[in-house]
């Protein structure tokens, strides 16, 4: 029986220790660090295509064997960033955001080397994790998986992680429904959904709004981070601000930004 609750009695989820996007693609990943919910990247943050099965095949297997050369079929060239596009014909996965547009075999380790970087980070996280929330955001013009996809995605994660307390987060969007009245449900045990149009014109998703869903849910994630890596993601988090690849720029680029305030602070002289 599905419970039905409006965002105006939503209850406290929990405190996890991990959360990581189980697709559909960059969307939910970066609904999820807006929310303050994801401090790492993963090797799923990018990618399209694929069903849960697939996703969850890859996770509970470290990814084993999902870069190999003769799986991928060049699709053309991105025209949202001039990327070229591959599909992965074993996986369904269609990787937009990976490869320059040239042969793959130019750019295929730098890119496996990186994805092998990520999935290591996310096995390991999820190992030394007690809480773990896995959370899918729709496509708006998806059409609403079956609920049986996430009880057995669990099933598959419960499998391989043994003691692990995992719970699943769905997005589904309802063109109806606006933001102020969404609508949660707990269709399953340890699955929520929540529901409302979240559909933006230029992008997969109104990102503010499923990050506040999410915050409204007061559901948080505990930073897993070393220090080393907190003080190097916020460095290349100014270095992106001021557009900038080195400190030096980066020292220069805030001293230039510093004393054209104080100019106009001055009144512009």
């Amino acid at each position: 029986m599905t419970i039905m609750i409006y965002f105006h009695a939503m209850e406290n989820l929990a405190k996890y220790d991990l959360a990581f996007s189980i697709g559909h693609a960059c969307a939910c990943s970066m609904t999820l660090r807006a929310a303050k919910m994801q401090f790492a990247s993963f090797p799923l943050d990018w990618i399209t295509g694929g069903t849960i099965a697939t996703r969850t095949a890859l996770v509970t297997s470290s990814f084993d064997g999902w870069m190999e050369k003769d799986d991928f079929e060049y699709l053309g060239t991105n025209p949202k960033n001039g990327l070229g596009m591959f599909k992965n014909r074993k996986t369904g996965f269609t990787h937009l955001h990976d490869f320059p547009d040239a042969p793959i075999e130019t750019s295929l380790h730098d890119v496996s080397e990186k994805h092998r970087r990520r999935a290591q980070r996310l096995t390991r996280l999820i190992e030394s994790s007690s809480r773990i929330l896995v959370v899918y955001l729709a496509r708006p013009k998806e059409t609403p998986l079956p609920l049986s996809d996430f009880t057995e995605s669990l099933a598959a994660l419960n499998r391989r992680f043994p003691g692990k307390d995992f719970d699943i987060i769905r997005f589904t969007c309802d063109s109806d429904r606006p933001f102020a009245s969404r609508l949660v449900s707990h269709p399953a045990e340890h699955v929520t959904e929540i529901s409302f149009d979240y559909r933006d014109p230029k992008r997969d998703a109104n990102m503010e709004l499923t990050a506040q869903a999410l915050i409204d849910l007061d559901v948080a994630v505990k930073d897993y981070r070393s220090a080393a890596e907190r003080k190097a993601y916020d460095l290349k988090r100014k270095m992106k601000r001021y557009g900038v690849n080195t400190r030096t720029g980066l020292f220069f680029a805030r001293l230039n930004a510093r004393i054209l305030h104080m100019l106009g602070r001055d009144g512009k002289r």
